[in-house]
């Protein structure tokens, strides 16, 4: 019954989504900077937020994977993000992850296109970036770029750990593109001052 009352989601947020699309506003500063064969970077409270971007970024890009959780919360973004021409890659949390990463590390050399996560996702602490998405950059010799939002008329869940944020209609979003270039081995050893680049 749990799974019946589950399926709805990502139809109602599709339409909430769209409804926000149609009477909002979304600008993409340097959106230039989302090339092919990129790694895409954000904070998992924006979550929603990207779902715009990708709307918006999947008319021009013909290949766009997100990397997702693979229990239930996944299934809710790969249904939503389907129609943008969007797939998903499906990746267990923790250690439980070990056993896909050399094929999830294989995709991201030989797949062109864009590859988007959540870095500091899918259970925090809040806006410390885990080394999945940098070291997959690294590996496949991909640059990296990151989003900054920027909100007018949004409500926050404050007591979610990742304080998600939801937008409002005719709210107005600015998303700015950063690009962090080229991830080095030494960039991973010292990973601390890395993330200290991707600024909050």
């Amino acid at each position: 019954m749990k799974t019946g009352l589950f399926r709805p989601l990502p139809y109602i947020f599709r339409a909430y989504l769209s409804l926000v699309a149609a009477t909002g506003s979304l600008a993409i500063v340097h959106e230039n900077r989302i090339r092919t064969n990129t790694m895409l970077g954000y904070w998992h409270g924006d979550s929603c937020c990207m779902q715009l971007v990708l709307r918006k970024i999947a008319k021009k890009q013909d290949r766009l994977h997100v990397i997702v959780t693979a229990d239930k919360r996944g299934d809710v973004i790969e249904k939503m993000i389907t129609p943008y021409k969007a797939k998903a890659l499906r990746l267990p949390d923790g250690l439980k992850m070990r056993p896909f990463f050399k094929e999830l590390l294989t995709f991201a050399k030989t797949e062109e296109g864009i590859l988007a996560a959540a870095l500091d996702g899918p259970l925090g602490p809040r806006h410390e970036p885990k080394r999945l998405l940098f070291l997959l950059a690294s590996e496949a010799q991909k640059p990296v770029i990151c989003v900054h939002f920027q909100y007018k008329r949004i409500i926050r869940l404050k007591r979610r750990w990742d304080q998600y944020v939801i937008p409002l209609p005719f709210c107005k979003i600015t998303a700015v593109i950063e690009e962090l270039g080229t991830i080095t081995k030494a960039d991973l050893k010292h990973f601390d001052r890395l993330s200290d680049r991707y600024s909050v």
